[in-house]
């Protein structure tokens, strides 16, 4: 039997928020994953105003309901809880993290 075809709003909405950096109270939409950058033409989530964010600096990922971030070498690190982020590490909703000098969160929308 085939899965039948999702329906328009089953999927979950989170919302990537700046909490402080050049973009303060800009927000970004996802619904499975983000990319975070410097760079538009590569990051879906672009903070092209911090020269310490990497062109594709961190990854967002939805995985089970969850939220998975992930360095993605970038040359200033991604650190949650002061701690330099090394692979795929859980994200509590709300936890504030840090690309470059901006400081952002995710909730759920």
């Amino acid at each position: 039997m085939k899965n039948p075809p999702l329906r328009e709003g089953l999927l979950s909405m989170y919302l990537l928020e700046v909490l402080s950096g050049p973009l303060d109270g800009k927000t970004w939409r996802f619904e499975r994953e983000i990319t975070i950058g410097r760079d538009d033409a590569v990051a879906d989530a672009c903070i092209g105003l911090d020269r310490y964010v990497s062109r594709k600096h961190a990854r967002l990922r939805v995985n089970d309901g969850s939220v998975l971030l992930t360095d993605l070498e970038s040359r200033n690190g991604t650190k949650l809880n002061g701690s330099v982020v090394a692979g795929d590490v859980a994200l509590p909703f709300g936890t504030p993290f840090t690309v470059g000098r901006t400081v952002l969160r995710v909730t759920r929308a």
